[in-house]
């Protein structure tokens, strides 16, 4: 693995993640459509292939859902008019998913930075 695959990585789950404070603390509701994918790459200062990956990763996690015509929206029981929030099961469930993938990723940059060439012994 490149340098370069793992820093674009980063930046996917950094800007991923920035999106799903967003919609953890309200500020995107349920149902609510996200910006368009230039304007998300705008605000992060990245191209819009990489703001695409991020907005795939927060649909992987469940919290965005894709319409091929219209977009991201946000995902939640809300959208289908109940206004229950997920099963703590659930929200237990995806954190420890989040842990996993954070400790994955620890471990990918430790491979990477054992893997580098290094200088004449």
């Amino acid at each position: 693995m490149t340098p370069t695959v793992d820093s674009s990585r980063r930046v996917n789950e950094k800007i991923a993640d920035a999106l799903q404070r967003d919609i953890e603390s309200g500020q995107l509701k349920a149902g609510s459509k996200l910006p368009a994918v230039r304007s998300i790459a705008t605000r992060f200062g990245v191209a819009p292939g990489t703001a695409t990956k991020a907005l795939q990763l927060l649909t992987q996690r469940g919290f965005v859902r894709p319409d091929s015509t219209r977009g991201y929206f946000v995902s939640g029981l809300q959208e289908s008019g109940e206004s229950e929030a997920p099963s703590p099961e659930f929200a237990a469930i995806m954190q420890e998913i989040q842990a996993i993938q954070s400790h994955l990723s620890r471990l990918d940059e430790r491979l990477r930075q054992l893997e580098e060439p290094r200088g004449p012994a």
